[in-house]
């Protein structure tokens, strides 16, 4: 059973702040450092300064980056420059943008969900997690006791009883309005009717729920929780600490787009290209396609365009070598290899995941790639490109992406992806709404007599 409860947000005091846009930010893991300094001049309360604090050299178990941010965090709230709510609301939340030549719109809500342990109850993750940015986030919520950003998830609305619910309130002014630097309209209205909870609370229970961005968040509230109620021998579900701020978007909705993830491979000893080549060809069909320094944007752009039309019915990825005037256009011919690669308990639609098929067939099985260090991420193609061409890297593989049929699928079957499969567009915009963990209070709904949140 899902449990979805209000909660009393904290959000930028307008009054104080007349331009948001100068104190939000993307979320910290696409946060690059020259964005990161950049966020830094903005504004002295941008929230930069809480999900990402800068390191220093003297920096000690008493005087970090993480207390750092709880300084702030407190700091901010005492003069005001953050207030929260009086009253448990939910936050409805729409994000209005561009992606290509199309306009979409995706709308959803963020409240407090309650922690369910992966594989026992109705939240899905997809994707597996890397140990440091989960350490990373446990030891941000140890010390500032809040949620700053939202995990993003999914649910099925086939009856669109949620949509038509939002969108009764979607018609008054937004509590909250800010464009950001990629002109996505971001917009949050508050809603403390008790009526309307009590629907969306009913409405949720017999859901099942998706992660689609924020793992390394979620997998962090649930060893926060773990920590905290080891030490509380009244443990009693209803603690603060045993909910995470999440925002639920309908499956249904037009506006989910998702961008692939490229691939940029490093530290590969004594790598011979002609060779690897030749072993691609065992399991792949190679088109090569070169290249001058006069035509490359528009082979790069013929090539790619060519593999997402491929790939509608077949497993294709375009690989650059460093040092090379082409890309070389891979599809899969032999579709029965990862039979033989993967153990037989996993499911026939994880093993036919391009991404799936990269890592264990290409990366694994004949670049005998098995360290994390080996592999980097962008979601930019010229990008991936751009790195390999100045010997950052030694080759690039682009990717079509995932379909959102194939996270719900994988995520029911409780399997994970590779990580990095997917980059939701665009991200959520973090400082529209966040969520401070009170130790000894009960989060419940309705509440108790003897509550008053």
């Amino acid at each position: 059973m899902v449990n979805v409860f209000p909660f009393k947000g904290i959000t930028y005091n307008k009054k104080k702040l007349k331009n948001l846009s100068k104190v939000m930010s993307p979320p910290y893991d696409v946060i690059s450092p020259e964005e990161h300094e950049a966020l830094y001049e903005l504004s002295d309360y941008n929230i930069v300064r809480l999900i990402l604090g800068r390191e220093f050299p003297g920096d000690s178990q008493y005087n970090n980056r993480y207390v750092r941010a709880a300084a702030f965090f407190e700091g901010w709230l005492r003069h005001d420059i953050l207030c929260q709510d009086e009253k448990p609301a939910i936050y409805i939340y729409e994000q209005v943008f561009r992606a290509g030549s199309k306009e979409y719109k995706r709308s959803g809500f963020i409240s407090l969900l309650r922690l369910e342990e992966i594989g026992k109850g109705d939240v899905f993750p997809h994707e597996h997690t890397l140990s440091k940015p989960k350490y990373d986030r446990v030891e941000l919520i140890k010390t500032t006791n809040a949620n700053f950003d939202c995990v993003f998830s999914l649910f099925s609305d086939n009856n669109n009883k949620v949509q038509r619910l939002l969108k009764q309130y979607m018609r008054r002014k937004p509590t909250i309005e800010v464009k950001d630097k990629y002109k996505v309209a971001n917009r949050l209205w508050r809603v403390d009717k008790k009526d309307f909870i009590n629907k969306i609370v009913r409405e949720m229970k017999e859901k099942e729920v998706f992660i689609a961005d924020g793992h390394h968040r979620y997998e962090a509230a649930l060893r926060y929780k773990k920590e905290m109620k080891d030490r509380n021998t009244r443990f009693t579900e209803d603690e603060a600490y045993n909910n995470v701020m999440m925002f639920f978007a309908p499956v249904e909705c037009p506006g989910l787009v998702v961008f692939p993830i490229h691939r940029l491979i490093t530290r590969i000893h004594e790598f011979d290209a002609d060779r690897f080549l030749e072993d691609i060809k065992a399991y792949f069909d190679v088109e090569k396609f070169a290249f001058t320094k006069r035509s490359e944007v528009s082979q790069r752009s013929k090539v790619v365009k060519l593999c997402a039309k491929r790939g509608e019915s077949e497993h294709c990825f375009v690989l650059y070598l460093h040092g090379t005037s082409e890309y070389y256009l891979l599809t899969l011919r032999n579709k029965g290899i990862m039979s033989e690669l993967v153990e037989e308990n996993k499911p026939q639609e994880w093993k036919t995941l391009d991404v799936t098929i990269l890592q264990t067939l290409i990366l694994k099985h004949i670049l005998n790639i098995t360290s994390e260090d080996s592999v980097k991420y962008t979601k930019d193609d010229e990008d991936a490109v751009s790195k390999v061409k100045n010997g950052e890297f030694q080759m690039c593989f682009i990717l079509n992406p995932t379909k959102i049929e194939e996270v719900i699928t994988i995520a029911q079957k409780m399997e994970k992806m590779p990580q990095k499969s997917t980059f939701f567009y665009p991200k959520l915009l973090t400082g529209m709404v966040m969520n401070k963990i009170v130790h000894g209070e009960k989060i419940n709904w309705p509440p108790l007599k003897n509550d008053h949140s």
